[in-house]
């Protein structure tokens, strides 16, 4: 194992990431692809997305909570709060970064303890996470294709994630 700058063990070789593609009709299907992600994640896994304003960030990660059977309270942004935790099947903390300005203003939030722990953490605008993302992730990407639909894409690094996608194909 290697220390990553956060020092975190990481995996001394991350392989080729793999990739799945989806394409979503409407925001329920966004939710219902969360919840096939969210029923196969264990614990400690980190789920980073990305996309723009009104893409369906939220929404995939009320499918993920569905999966891990969430039922406390409804799932929504917590922009104003940066961080939401959740109980179910396992620990989950959604986390949401679009008023992070600089990547050292994760430090005060805690995120990194989230990071080293058993929790599932789901992380929107993760790309202003930066340096501090674990190499280790499953990266959801959502894009619009119009007005109802978008396109979802999930990319594994890391032999975890690679396991999840390989039995979201199995299952598709």
């Amino acid at each position: 194992m290697n220390k990553t700058k956060t020092g975190r063990d990481q995996p001394a070789r991350i392989s080729k990431p793999i990739k799945l593609r989806w394409v979503s009709g409407s925001p329920e299907e966004t939710r219902a692809c969360g919840e096939r992600i969210g029923r196969l994640l264990t614990g400690g896994e980190l789920i980073a997305l990305e996309g723009t304003l009104g893409a369906g960030k939220t929404q995939l990660v009320q499918g993920l909570a569905r999966g891990l059977e969430i039922t406390d309270r409804p799932v929504t942004s917590p922009t104003f709060v940066f961080v939401h935790e959740f109980r179910g099947r396992r620990p989950f903390a959604h986390v949401d970064l679009f008023r992070i300005e600089r990547e050292e203003d994760l430090l005060d939030l805690g995120l990194l303890e989230y990071l080293d722990s058993p929790w599932v953490v789901a992380i929107e605008w993760a790309d202003k996470a930066g340096r501090f993302l674990p190499a280790e992730r499953l990266t959801i990407r959502l894009t619009h294709r119009s007005e109802t639909s978008r396109t979802i894409e999930i990319e594994a690094t890391g032999a975890r994630a690679q396991k999840i996608l390989d039995d979201l194909k199995r299952k598709k």
